[in-house]
């Protein structure tokens, strides 16, 4: 038996597995982009700019603080696929419950609506935010830290190339000739839905190989302390995460890219779809470019590409402001904005968690994945921080704003090293 088969076992049945529910997945998550579908419907509910940034907020908040609970609880279970199942189980059809809710009230209780989903989306998050310790950990365990580089990149092009039917779908949708509003919104939900429940399917088959912790990693005062001892003594764990702060306050001006293209550059509803193929056709380019960086290169250079990207985000933005309305060029520049934001989106897994998943000993990787996603729910207000800079000031200014605080992260990441060098 060849030396993968012995240390990571049913590595083809995994890979397939992981393959399905990340495609799935994305599909999925195409239905209902949070920078595209979800800014959009609840900007058809409220005039409040600080409502829409709200989305991103719960989105990060929800996703990742539930982790270090989650770490804490699994760093010494040896199987942790009971522990993705179940929350999996449990919050995906909280979007087929919205779907019946809209088609039951229509729009005539706007703010029931609004709660409704934002209730949904903290379930949805959350509940995937718990499943996602115990999928990080498996992947870990099943594929080799040389081949993740592949299959992530494998799965976000099959994702990416799905996807583009989904945002072709989601611009049919919400065109004029598709349902009326929020029934429209409704199927664009109970299609997320079936994709997730395809996901779900897929992560039933996996192969989880047993792994005991070592001695002394178990109670959780001894977990905490081992928190500690990874930010005073890791110095690349604390400088990645200084990276990833940085750079997220770039994604302050996220949300409202989508607005931004509907209201101030008076795009049609149509470019909704538009904005979606794009973002999708960045995560293809990211799966066959930055997958291919990551396998041969390492987990460095894609987060050096990733933050300079982010950079490049808001600059785009502000440089439709200088161009004539109603032009094609106008169109495709603004669609080149999601472009970039596939691209930079993609490249997280890719860059900042494989970097920590290479840099954590095999048995602390839940530990460190939960503090580093813990960490980074630092910047679950930036979404609001950034709706109420845009209320205050302009987009203008938001963009610029976005653009200074991705250029901080892209100068820090310089001092990052390769963890497979070390």
């Amino acid at each position: 038996m060849t030396e993968l088969g012995v240390s990571f076992p049913h590595y083809r049945r995994n890979r397939i597995c992981l393959t399905v529910d990340f495609v799935a997945f994305g599909m999925a998550m195409a239905f209902v982009n949070i920078n595209t579908v979800l800014p959009s419907f609840v900007s058809r509910l409220t005039d409040s700019a600080l409502l829409v940034g709200l989305i991103s907020t719960l989105v990060s908040g929800s996703w990742l603080l539930p982790q270090l609970i989650a770490a804490n609880y699994l760093v010494h279970k040896p199987r942790k696929k009971p522990y993705l199942l179940l929350p999996a189980a449990l919050g995906r059809p909280t979007w087929w419950l919205l779907a019946t809710l809209l088609v039951l009230v229509g729009d005539s209780a706007p703010a029931l609506v609004l709660t409704a989903f934002f209730a949904v989306l903290v379930l949805f998050m959350g509940s995937d935010g718990l499943a996602a310790v115990a999928w990080f950990d498996i992947l870990n365990k099943s594929i080799p830290a040389e081949r993740r580089g592949r299959l992530v990149g494998t799965a976000q092009i099959l994702s990416g190339l799905a996807s583009v039917g989904v945002g072709w779908l989601v611009g049919e949708i919400l065109g004029a000739d598709g349902p009326p509003f929020p029934y429209n919104y409704a199927l664009l939900f109970f299609l997320s839905g079936v994709s997730l429940l395809i996901s779900l399917v897929a992560l039933v088959f996996l192969r989880e190989r047993k792994l005991e912790a070592p001695p002394g990693t178990k109670g959780e005062e001894k977990f905490w302390r081992r928190l500690w001892t990874v930010l005073r003594n890791d110095r690349q764990f604390r400088l990645v995460t200084a990276v990833r702060l940085l750079f997220g306050l770039g994604g302050m001006a996220t949300p409202f890219y989508m607005v931004y293209g509907t209201e101030v550059l008076a795009l049609p509803p149509e470019t909704i779809g538009l904005a979606t193929s794009m973002q999708v056709l960045g995560s293809i380019i990211a799966g066959v470019v930055l997958g291919y960086i990551q396998e041969k290169q390492g987990s460095k250079l894609v987060v050096l590409c990733s933050t300079a990207l982010g950079v490049a985000v808001p600059l785009l933005a502000l440089l439709t402001r200088a161009l004539p309305g109603g032009t094609l060029l106008l169109t495709w520049v603004y669609a080149s904005v999601f472009v970039v934001i596939g691209i930079v989106n993609s490249s997280i897994m890719l860059g900042f968690l494989n970097f920590v998943m290479e840099l954590a000993p095999p048995h602390d990787n839940p530990t460190y994945m939960g503090l580093y996603n813990a960490l980074s729910g630092l910047l679950l207000i930036t979404p609001m921080v950034g709706g109420w800079l845009l209320e205050a000031t302009s987009y203008a200014a938001l963009f610029a704003w976005s653009a200074m605080g991705a250029g901080l992260g892209l100068l820090l990441s310089f001092r990052l090293k390769e963890p497979r060098q070390q």
